[in-house]
């Protein structure tokens, strides 16, 4: 698939028609921590806030998903986001979105902070020791988010490092009862995605400040946009 008029390929891979209702949340925003969400948690070494990177991935996540639609005839998706300016939500309240929408698919994106040498890229789940009742489903979804975040990135930077798929009961906002999930029933797969270290250098300057920085966060968006695609088709 051409990135918009640049010369960057990502390769796609062959999809039939799919529909669903997706929300995609943009961590944090705003100026103060509300319902256990912070107002930020990290800054890029060139200080650009998380909370600015997660909308403008999530906006571009968006537009990514709508062309992948507008490409395979007969799908329909359609595609919400938890905020839409700077601004913060408490984690029940971003949750909250994809129960009142009754979504197929929430994915809550944010970046990492450590050092400013440790890289990584991880996608995690609620786990079935804290009460998951997709725990047969969310893994999958993850699983296919995460390889198409690893898929851009690469293509980008060989160095990009994979973490792979991990559980926590801390993440608030992929609890089922805030999604609407019940064991009865449970429509909504979740996942958090953190999109490499923000930290380092030279992860700023692959989505920040270099010459391709436009187009490996469109990449990401892309990658993030087909694994959630996929996990649309896988239950139709």
């Amino acid at each position: 698939m051409n990135l918009g008029d640049d010369d960057v390929i990502v390769e796609d891979v062959e999809m039939t028609a799919v529909s669903g209702t997706v929300v995609i949340d943009p961590g944090h925003g705003g100026i103060k921590k509300v319902g256990g969400s912070s107002a930020n948690n990290t800054t890029s070494a060139s200080e650009v806030p998380e909370k600015a990177m997660t909308w403008s991935l999530a906006k571009l996540v968006r537009s990514e998903l709508k062309a992948l639609t507008a490409a395979t005839p007969g799908s329909k998706v359609t595609v919400h986001l938890t905020r839409d300016d700077d601004s913060n939500l408490g984690l029940l309240d971003r949750a909250q979105v994809a129960a009142k929408k009754k979504v197929d698919v929430c994915v809550s994106i944010h970046y990492n902070g450590f050092n400013g040498a440790a890289r990584a890229t991880e996608t995690w789940i609620y786990p079935e020791s804290g009460g998951n009742v997709n725990i047969s489903e969310d893994p999958d979804l993850a699983t296919r988010v995460q390889a198409g975040m690893m898929g851009a990135l690469r293509l980008f930077d060989p160095k990009a490092k994979d973490r792979g798929v991990k559980d926590s009961k801390k993440l608030g906002v992929l609890k089922d009862v805030r999604l609407g999930n019940s064991r009865g029933e449970h429509p909504t797969r979740a996942c958090l995605v953190e999109c490499e270290f923000i930290d380092v250098p030279a992860v700023d300057s692959l989505l920040n400040t270099g010459p391709n920085a436009a187009k490996a966060m469109k990449g990401l968006a892309h990658g993030i946009a087909t694994g959630i695609s996929q996990d649309l088709e896988a239950n139709a």
